[in-house]
C-alpha cells in the first residue's frame, strides 16, 4: 500500500494506483480528455496535470502512480496555468463552432439551430416549447426581431438567400402555448459562454456546409406575410439550415474545461487555419476531423472491442490525424463501436448527425 497526501488530505492506496484514482478516492475530481478508465493511459492532453511537492515537477496524474510518501496538489496556481495552456494548445486548430453564428448574434438566448432541426422533422410541438422556454417572458416582438438579427449573420445569406427564420418563428408562435415559461435559463458559466468560431469561411467551405442541407433556394410564404407559413413551408424552409452549430455544444468537455479555466480560444492560432471538413460516409455518425484533439480514444475502443478495421493514426508528426485505414468508409470501420466512440470523444469530432447537444 501507498500512503500520500493529496492536497492536504491522507490516503492509502493499494501499490500501483494512478494519481487519478487516489485522488478520486479523496472526492477530488481532476479533468482528462484522453484519458478513459478501461483503456491504457495515453497521456496526449496533459490536462490532468498535477503537482508533486517533492520533485516539484508537474506529472500526468492519468499515468504517474502513486508513492510511498507523495505530496500532491491538485489546486496550486502552475497546475491551473499548466491546464490552461494545453486547453489553448488544444483549441489552437480547432476548426468548428459552439454556437452557429445566427445564434451568437441573437440578443435573446435562443438555440436557433436546434429549434430549426425540430422545425425541419416537423417536431413543430417541441421547436415551439423550445423556443418559448429559451426566451422565457420575452415578448412576440423581441423574438421576431432577433430572430431577423439572426438571420443577417446566417450563412446561408451569401449563396441563396438567409434561412427565413422570423417567418419559421412566427410560425411557431402561432401554435397553442403551454403554460407560460419562466425566465430563461443563465448559461452554465453564470455569463457569456466560452465560444469557438471559425470566423471568415475559406474558399469552398460554404459547400461543404451546403452538403448537409436542403438545396431549395430561400422561400417565403405563398399566402402572403399576412398568412405566413404553413407547416409544410416551415419545415421545407428550415431544412435549408447548414447546422455551422456543433452538435455537442452543451456536453463538449474541451468546451467545458476551456470555460473553466479560461482558455483564449486564439491564444496560439497561427495566421492560417485548417479547411472545414464533414465526413458522412456512415448511416448515423458525422466526422469532423477539425474538432479531432487526436485523444486517441476512438482508435484505442476499436482496437480493445476488436473491431476488423477500427480507426487509426495515419501520418506522422504535425500532420498526424484519425482516420479509417485503406480508404474505407466510417461504416465499415465502426460496425460495432459507433455508439461507444461517440459517446467517449471528447468534443464533437465523432457525433450522431441528427444529435442536438
Amino acid at each position: 500500500m501507498a500512503r500520500l497526501q493529496i492536497d492536504g488530505r491522507p490516503v492509502e492506496v493499494p501499490d500501483g494506483t494512478s494519481l487519478l484514482f487516489a485522488a478520486a478516492r479523496l472526492g477530488i475530481e481532476i479533468p482528462t480528455l484522453c484519458f478513459r478508465e478501461g483503456l491504457e493511459p495515453f497521456t496526449s492532453c496533459l490536462v490532468c496535470v498535477v503537482k508533486d511537492e517533492r520533485t516539484g515537477r508537474l506529472v500526468p496524474a492519468c499515468a504517474a502512480p502513486a508513492e510511498e510518501g507523495m505530496n500532491i496538489r491538485t489546486d496550486a496556481p502552475e497546475v491551473r496555468e499548466s491546464r490552461r495552456t494545453a486547453l489553448e494548445l488544444l483549441l489552437s486548430d480547432h476548426v468548428g463552432d459552439c454556437e452557429g453564428p445566427c445564434q451568437r448574434v441573437c440578443p435573446l438566448p435562443v438555440p436557433i439551430p436546434r429549434i430549426l432541426r425540430r422545425t425541419a422533422a416537423r417536431d413543430f410541438e417541441g421547436a415551439a416549447r423550445l423556443l418559448r422556454e429559451a426566451a422565457g417572458p420575452a415578448g412576440e416582438e423581441s423574438l421576431l426581431a432577433g430572430a431577423l438579427t439572426g438571420e443577417k449573420a446566417c450563412r446561408r445569406r451569401t449563396p441563396d438567400g438567409a434561412v427565413a427564420i422570423r417567418e419559421i418563428f412566427r410560425f411557431l408562435l402561432r401554435l397553442p402555448s403551454g403554460p407560460p415559461p419562466g425566465p430563461a435559463a443563465p448559461p452554465p458559466s453564470g455569463g457569456k459562454r466560452f465560444n469557438v468560431s471559425l470566423g471568415r469561411l475559406l474558399e469552398g467551405e460554404i459547400e461543404e456546409f451546403l452538403k448537409a442541407a436542403s438545396p431549395a433556394p430561400r422561400a417565403e410564404p405563398k399566402g402572403g406575410p399576412e398568412a405566413g407559413f404553413t407547416g409544410d413551408e416551415a419545415a421545407a424552409e428550415a431544412a435549408r439550415c447548414l447546422h455551422c452549430d456543433c452538435r455537442k455544444a452543451d456536453t463538449c468537455r474541451l468546451r467545458r474545461l476551456a470555460e473553466q479555466y479560461g482558455a483564449r480560444p486564439r491564444a496560439f492560432a497561427g495566421e492560417d487555419r485548417s479547411p472545414f471538413r464533414q465526413i458522412r460516409r456512415h448511416g448515423e455518425i458525422l466526422f469532423e476531423p477539425g474538432k479531432c484533439i487526436k485523444c486517441g480514444l476512438c482508435v484505442r475502443i476499436t482496437e480493445q472491442r476488436r473491431e476488423a478495421l477500427g480507426l487509426a493514426f495515419i501520418g506522422r508528426g504535425f500532420g498526424v490525424r484519425i482516420g479509417t485505414p485503406f480508404g474505407a468508409s466510417l461504416e465499415e470501420a465502426l460496425r460495432r463501436t459507433a455508439a461507444e466512440c461517440v459517446e467517449a470523444c471528447p468534443t464533437a469530432a465523432l457525433a450522431f448527425r441528427d444529435q442536438e447537444a
